[in-house]
């Protein structure tokens, strides 16, 4: 999710995060179904062994990667942690920009999201490269 703290909260930052916890859930239970697949042909005694085992690796490996690309998807949408929101008070002090963009949030009725932290951490470090003094 790119945020743009120059601007404006998006008013509809939370769009797409039903989406996200729909599809993860469903390749949550798809993963699974890979695993009782995996179980029933090893207890049953089948002539299709060798392909249901993988079917169920397929299934499974599959699952697990779209699963961990939607997880971090959905990782933009979780609260922030009170180390987190000492970090953020701390460049709300320190750089005029993300104090408005948090009186914004604020304002719109809402606590700052990850990736909203993650946006204003980078744009402090930008503006603390441009301010710091160049190594020789």
């Amino acid at each position: 999710m790119k945020i743009d703290i120059t601007r404006e909260p998006p008013a509809d930052i939370f769009r797409n995060r039903g989406k996200y916890l729909w599809t993860f859930i469903a390749l949550l239970t798809l993963g699974g179904c890979g695993v009782l697949l995996a179980v029933y042909a090893i207890l049953s005694e089948t002539m299709y062994y060798e392909n249901l085992e993988t079917a169920s690796l397929t299934i499974f490996v599959g699952a697990a990667l779209l699963i961990f690309y939607i997880g971090e998807k959905l990782q933009a949408y979780k609260s922030l942690t009170p180390d987190q929101k000492k970090e953020l008070a701390d460049m709300v002090q320190k750089h005029p920009e993300i104090e408005v963009y948090c009186a914004l949030v604020t304002k719109a009725g809402r606590q700052p999201i990850r990736a909203e932290y993650e946006a204003c951490q980078t744009r402090a470090e930008d503006e603390n490269r441009k301010t710091s003094p160049k190594n020789p």
